[in-house]
């Protein structure tokens, strides 16, 4: 494992691309440069430290949320271009948050979802679930979200409507991974799933694939990595069968992110101050 950057503090959510990688730490946005793992550029952005920020980025913005609050922020020079209180309270705060080019997608306690225009950041609200809704990603013309009390929902884009839904058991659905056609759902019980999209039908499963709460990191060759910072295990499964095929133990804590890039892991956690990578074909 090799340490990219020793920060001051722990990174709640970072980006890589091409050049750079975007992280938060504290109560600042950092800039690191890829290859020289130098910080090339940094600014304040939140009034505070915080620890519950999530981050997701593309080409052009840089998009977080922090609590009830969401910041859209330009990529290159971390510029505030807007943010917006979208709930008040412990009842209506940002739990999930997904991109297209034309909407922001924030999924509020309780299940709700507030949709926000990227040109005009007007906004409008979708009561879509009776629970809440940690995970959500893109699909072509849909939404895919994960919700607390176990289902896996299609969502029409459009008006936030409930095309399809899938139970997958009583407990959170926490983690979402999409890889072509294939959907991979991580739930608090332990379960691993591989959903095929077209059908919307559970093509396999695996039970007991970590003891305590895992991710799904993305895909290696052909192969679905997991992450659970609880266990401190990274593990990997054939991607159509969930056949387990190794386990790595590194010192993780709690929580973190990670991003995989041909043969690495970029990865955080609560013990580390920065950001690590992992090379996979060592």
């Amino acid at each position: 494992m090799e340490h990219i950057v020793k920060l001051d503090g722990i990174v709640t959510g970072f980006n890589v691309a091409e050049h750079c990688i975007d992280c938060m730490c504290g109560k600042n946005l950092v800039k690191i440069d890829k290859y020289s793992h130098r910080i090339i550029f940094q600014k304040p952005v939140f009034e505070k430290d915080g620890l519950s920020r999530k981050l997701i980025a593309d080409d052009k913005q840089i998009f977080i949320y922090d609590f009830c609050a969401l910041y859209v922020l330009n990529r290159e020079n971390y510029e505030l271009i807007g943010k917006w209180q979208l709930g008040n309270d412990l009842s209506s705060d940002i739990c999930g948050m997904a991109i297209d080019c034309n909407t922001i997608y924030c999924s509020i306690r309780n299940g709700k979802m507030i949709a926000v225009d990227r040109q005009s950041y007007q906004s409008n609200e979708f009561i879509v679930s009776e629970s809440s809704m940690w995970s959500i990603k893109t699909y072509d013309s849909y939404l895919v979200s994960g919700t607390v009390d176990g289902k896996v929902l299609l969502l029409d884009k459009v008006g936030l409507s409930i095309e399809k839904s899938l139970v997958l058991g009583k407990k959170n659905i926490g983690s979402l991974y999409i890889d072509g056609e294939t959907l991979y759902a991580a739930g608090h019980n332990g379960k691993l799933f591989n959903i095929n999209m077209r059908n919307f039908e559970i093509e396999s499963s695996m039970k007991n694939v970590h003891k305590k709460m895992f991710d799904c990191a993305g895909i290696y060759k052909d192969m679905l990595v997991t992450v659970s910072y609880p266990c401190s295990e990274i593990a990997f499964w054939n991607k159509d069968t969930l056949e387990k095929k190794k386990v790595i133990n590194i010192p993780l804590k709690l929580s973190g992110h990670t991003q995989i890039e041909n043969n690495f892991m970029y990865i955080s956690s609560r013990n580390i101050l920065g950001i690590d990578k992992i090379q996979f074909n060592e």
